[in-house]
């Protein structure tokens, strides 16, 4: 036996699916928070559950078919679809304040008279169906007035059923979406509580649970408050760290910005964070634009510096820095450290060519021997070690850092050489700092609770 180890824990099957089914809902509710498009139409579809969904609602249909076929026709099943569309009208369509279209819904589609014209054999299904798409018709947004004016041409009693239920479930949809983007501060605030209150349970379950995290925190700890004695050249107010007794908000919002900076300046990074797992896919995705942006730009940088004295007015001219750039971002959409060789010498021809035409439109001619040097400090930038690669790097660090840092703080100014991507850059950066805000406020304390170990430990050290 390891000593020192924690106690051996066993997980119950009953207690692995409420994990699994609380991991969903988790995902779905994390989904809805960071994404200020979301709208539940996105939510991924299970193929069989489709696929049996599909099957299903066909074999209903064909059996509806079958019934209205008979002479005389059954309208047994079709009653039955107007109770169920009359219950989600009134449930899931109208508010309290439809007080009067609720009494109409009562009063058209009441039970008790559509059933005495069933037994009758009289009921009119297709007139009832068509009050109904009047009423949704009156209730749904404008969007959807294509589909409502479809229905009432529709003769079919069948297929004007089954639009009514496509229509309400559409409907059910829109109102849903417009309920999140009213109350979307609420869902945030929600989706934190939660997300924080599954991940104690995990934690409970599993308290190894959050190794990596630490970890992680450790590494952007000593890169925000390096060690005076490491560097005595830095300022001071970037050395001194935390009092081991306190851990201040700025102290977090500082440790964190770090830590997610290191998440997106590498494809595959170590430590990987627990606390982000769920996001881990869009992590990856926005380090392959952080990479794009970095090797983009470091070649524009090459190809200005290198095109001569010849068509300097051409290379400096933001015309020519933005065609370049518009063009390498194409080249370099799908880029990765797998690829990059093959795609800097893309990049290679790309700029060669652009800057060949932007001399030749100025009447002069880029040597060989300038051609081959582009070529070979292009391809250099494959190293991460290459001193441009780095400096463009650095720089987009330093201006996504700080808005990590200082989010409401404008405006932020772009390093020298950055505004070439400035739109770019901004969008990475929307889309970075909408997901570390929501998991700085899920985790705020978590965070803060861990930093104090870390100093404590850092400093008996």
């Amino acid at each position: 036996m390891i000593s020192g180890g924690s106690p051996a824990r066993f997980v119950a099957p009953d207690e692995l699916l409420k994990m699994s089914v609380a991991m969903e809902n988790l995902a779905l509710v994390h989904e809805i928070a960071i994404d200020p498009d979301f709208s539940v139409t996105d939510i991924p579809v299970n193929p069989i559950q489709a696929a049996i969904k599909e099957n299903m609602h066909r074999a209903y249909w064909d059996l509806l078919t079958e019934d209205l076929a008979k002479d005389p026709p059954d309208y047994g099943h079709a009653f039955n679809l107007l109770m169920e569309i009359k219950q989600t009208i009134l449930d899931d369509l109208l508010s309290p304040a439809h007080v009067r279209l609720k009494a109409e819904v009562n009063s058209v589609l009441d039970e008790n008279s559509l059933r005495n014209k069933l037994e009758q054999n009289c009921i009119d299904v297709r007139g009832t169906g068509r009050f109904i798409v009047d009423l949704l018709g009156r209730l749904c947004a404008p969007e959807r007035d294509t589909m409502v004016e479809k229905l009432r041409q529709e003769e079919g009693v069948v297929e004007l059923i089954k639009g009514i239920f496509n229509l309400m479930d559409i409907m059910k949809n829109d109102l849903t979406n417009y309920a999140i983007s009213k109350n979307r501060a609420a869902v945030e605030e929600y989706s934190a509580k939660f997300e924080y209150k599954e991940f104690l349970k995990y934690l409970d379950k599993f308290p190894d649970g959050s190794l990596m995290t630490k970890e992680w925190l450790k590494l952007a700890y000593h890169d925000a408050f390096p060690s005076t004695s490491s560097d005595d050249s830095q300022p001071q107010a970037k050395r001194e760290r935390p009092t081991p007794e306190h851990i201040s908000d700025d102290d977090v919002i500082t440790v964190t910005s770090k830590g997610y900076l290191r998440l997106i300046e590498t494809v595959n990074p170590t430590p990987f964070p627990e606390t982000l797992r769920i996001d881990k896919g869009r992590l990856a995705a926005l380090a392959e634009k952080f990479l794009q942006m970095n090797v983009a730009t470091s070649a524009v940088f090459v190809t200005c510096n290198l095109a001569g004295k010849q068509v300097d007015l051409v290379s400096e001219s933001e015309n020519f820095k933005k065609s370049l750039k518009d063009q390498l971002i194409i080249i370099t959409n799908d880029i990765e450290e797998a690829n990059l060789v093959d795609t800097l010498t893309a990049i290679c021809e790309q700029c060669v060519t652009t800057a060949r035409k932007s001399a030749a439109s100025l009447g002069v001619d880029i040597s060989a021997e300038q051609e081959r040097a582009l070529r070979e400090q292009i391809k250099a930038l494959a190293e991460g070690s290459n001193a441009i690669r780095a400096l463009v790097r650095s720089r987009i660090a330093v201006f996504v850092e700080a808005i990590l840092r200082s989010p409401s703080e404008v405006p932020h100014r772009l390093l020298p050489g950055l505004s070439v991507i400035q739109s770019e850059l901004c969008a990475f950066t929307a889309r970075l700092l909408r997901l570390c805000v929501h998991n700085r406020r899920t985790f705020f304390e978590l965070y803060r609770s861990m930093l104090k170990e870390i100093k404590a430990t850092s400093e008996s050290t």
